[in-house]
């Protein structure tokens, strides 16, 4: 009889055990359920930017992902970057449906809507140096540049017609912004060749500089005695989109502030309170990170000091490797990144 009433007991328990299990796994399923809805709910952060194929688990359907970049120090590949107090933009694929894979920053572009870019005098000599006159034809080389009292002054060498040693060169002048060509000129008025001033005399037989060098890259062509960018099309890897309605030269070196087009609407992101004061934030569509395919991106990348955030689109793995990692319930990915030597070297 005592057998029979515990085994009785036991049946018991053991049927509110499986009944408490059973409500445990209830619970949590109806908690996950909860938590997806948010992992795979879009928030473009602007209007009209929808999904334009049907929406899954591995495809938001959106083409694009929202970028917003606070106080980031920008590569694009070595030194060749600049400084972003603030800028809201696009991802944007060069094939419709793919995601954005930062291991292959040539199949994107920036679509910048609006705010600022800085390229230090450091950083503008590392654009001619690393880049614009870095072939082997090249009549100019080693520029070193300096911002004063709103000019830009170069130093450098130049091999006119290609032939001969290479001389001393010295450049001051004005830089300019033709808002209708989207181009940044700069026009110097003063040049030096072996420390002794030409331009006077050159202008007086009708010789531009032009006549004497030749530069036709992507992005940078010489016209005359003026040195047009095409800041769409003169950084490496990717093309950058946007409209520049003002540029200055300072201390801190060019300024390139973009504009929205006339009618489009601002954007609005809403990156995590913990971000910081220095961050880069992805905000809806497809990104693949470390061939980690990131669907509905809710991406943050902070710096861990006071210092700004340094992210080389060339090189992020060696950036963000040392970098600490989680993934919070509501599905944001977010990094911590601390300064690296990569950052530092990028700086001198």
């Amino acid at each position: 009889m005592n057998r029979l009433v515990t085994m009785l007991l036991g049946i018991g328990l053991l049927g509110s055990s499986l009944a408490q299990a059973d409500s445990a796994i209830e619970r949590q399923q109806r908690e996950l359920a909860l938590l997806r809805q948010g992992w795979f709910q879009q928030t473009p952060p602007a209007p009209g930017h929808t999904a334009v194929r049907a929406a899954g688990v591995r495809d938001s359907g959106q083409d694009g992902v929202g970028l917003l970049l606070h106080n980031v120090d920008m590569y694009f590949q070595g030194g060749i970057g600049f400084h972003a107090p603030q800028l809201k933009g696009w991802l944007v694929p060069l094939q419709a449906g793919a995601p954005i894979d930062f291991d292959h920053p040539e199949a994107m572009r920036i679509e910048v809507l609006e705010g600022e870019v800085i390229l230090s005098p450091q950083q503008l000599g590392n654009l001619f140096n690393q880049h614009i006159l870095a072939y082997p034809e090249s009549m100019l080389r080693d520029f070193v540049m300096r911002s004063v009292d709103g000019r830009l002054q170069v130093q450098g060498e130049v091999r006119p017609l290609g032939v001969g040693p290479w001389l001393p060169l010295r450049l001051d002048g004005a830089v300019s912004l033709d808002e209708r060509a989207g181009l940044i000129d700069y026009q110097p008025d003063q040049l030096q060749v072996l420390g002794v001033p030409s331009y006077g005399a050159m202008s007086l037989v009708g010789l531009q500089l032009d006549s004497l060098v030749e530069l036709e890259r992507p992005g940078a062509t010489l016209d005359g005695n003026r040195m047009r960018l095409d800041y769409h099309k003169v950084f490496p890897l990717l093309g950058i989109d946007g409209r520049v309605d003002a540029s200055w030269l300072d201390e801190q070196g060019l300024h390139l502030r973009f504009a929205p087009l006339p009618g489009r609407a601002p954007m609005h992101f809403s990156p995590p309170a913990q971000a910081g004061n220095s961050y880069i934030w992805l905000q809806s569509g497809d990104v693949k990170i470390f061939e980690i395919l990131i669907t509905y991106a809710q991406v943050l990348l902070k710096s861990q000091a006071d210092t700004p955030l340094m992210f080389s689109l060339k090189d992020y793995r060696k950036v963000l490797a040392t970098g600490l990692t989680q993934v919070n319930e509501d599905g944001t990915f977010f990094m911590s990144v601390p300064p690296s030597p990569l950052a530092v070297a990028n700086r001198r």
